[in-house]
């Protein structure tokens, strides 16, 4: 009787941390679709019914996770943020059943889904501008991207597929050349001013992720004899933060130019040094060798795979440099 009574104090307990399913659905809705009228359309509902279940949940969770202005909602901060963790749950959940239902292979095929882990500067700077373009032509195919700076252990887990920066030698992987890239000096417009010389720039503030500036220096040629760059103001482990601090003026950025493709196409960012050096790695599609067939990761390879060429002949690069 004791034991009885012990497990079902901790059912009831797990159970009223949990909100229900019908308001979880429907602010789920809400943050994909981006309105009540759409997510009212997407789940088979009125309007009211979404906008009550959605109440219910700020009830649940005691804060506002949208703020209401008429009938239109917008998200809080807080609002977003358990939005995206309350639809990666419910993927992970409808994943979870598929493969226990149909089997690993036949519900990865049968849901035409595909998840890639790819580094987190790559997808903000260079990947997601161009996911327009991939959904315009497959929008059957459910991609999700996975932000990883690590070399994950492929087909085991939930990603089957990863794009990574580095020499391409790694263990128990097949690795497939994508692109190559260049160093480039980067900052702000107008934090350097237009007569400065590689001299006054290298005197900082410098801000450093992982490139090598004494590599850049190196491929310079005569403009950088005897020069040294400052010791770096402001180090970071991650080149998206790095990419910020450059935006907001604080430094001098040396960094990959592919990853600050979308700041520089839309001014955030300038180069200050007309020289771009050829880096010693480059991007490769990364796949277990057993993985299991998908024709989803092979179309979005092969498109993925167009999209480097693609970006390649703009910039006048051989691919795989």
């Amino acid at each position: 009787m004791l034991i009885f009574f012990a497990l079902n104090t901790k059912k009831i307990l797990v159970s009223s941390r949990t909100p229900p399913l019908p308001a979880l659905k429907a602010f789920a809705a809400l943050v994909e679709c981006g309105s009540v009228a759409a997510a009212a359309d997407a789940l088979s509902l009125t309007q009211g019914a979404v906008g009550h279940q959605i109440r219910a949940l700020e009830d649940f969770v005691g804060q506002s996770l949208v703020s209401r202005q008429g009938r239109r909602m917008q998200l809080t901060e807080a609002g977003r943020i358990y939005g995206y963790q309350v639809r990666q749950a419910l993927d992970d959940i409808a994943e979870a059943t598929e493969r226990l239902t149909l089997g690993p292979e036949r519900a990865t095929a049968q849901a035409g889904h595909v998840r890639v882990a790819v580094l987190p500067s790559l997808a903000q700077g260079w990947l997601l501008p161009r996911l327009a373009r991939f959904r315009r032509l497959h929008p059957g195919i459910r991609l999700t991207l996975e932000a990883s700076m690590s070399l994950v252990e492929l087909g085991r887990g939930k990603v089957e597929a990863a794009i990574r920066f580095g020499h391409g030698r790694w263990p128990d992987v097949t690795a497939t050349p994508l692109l190559g890239d260049r160093l480039v000096l980067l900052a702000a417009p107008g934090h350097v001013p237009a007569a400065a010389t590689l001299a006054d720039v290298l005197r900082g503030p410098l801000l450093h992720a992982s490139e090598s500036w004494s590599a850049w220096l190196a491929s310079v040629g005569d403009e950088a004899l005897g020069l040294r760059p400052a010791r770096p103001a402001l180090v970071f482990t991650d080149s998206t933060h790095l990419l910020e601090a450059a935006r907001q003026g604080l430094g001098v950025a040396l960094s990959r130019q592919s990853i600050a493709d979308a700041a520089l196409a839309r001014g955030d960012l300038v180069r200050v040094h007309a020289h771009a050096a050829a880096h010693s790695s480059r991007y490769h599609w990364v796949v277990a060798p057993d993985a299991a067939d998908n024709p989803a990761r092979e179309v979005f390879a092969a498109w993925l795979t167009a999209e480097c060429e693609r970006y390649a002949l703009e910039q006048g690069w051989a691919r795989r440099v």
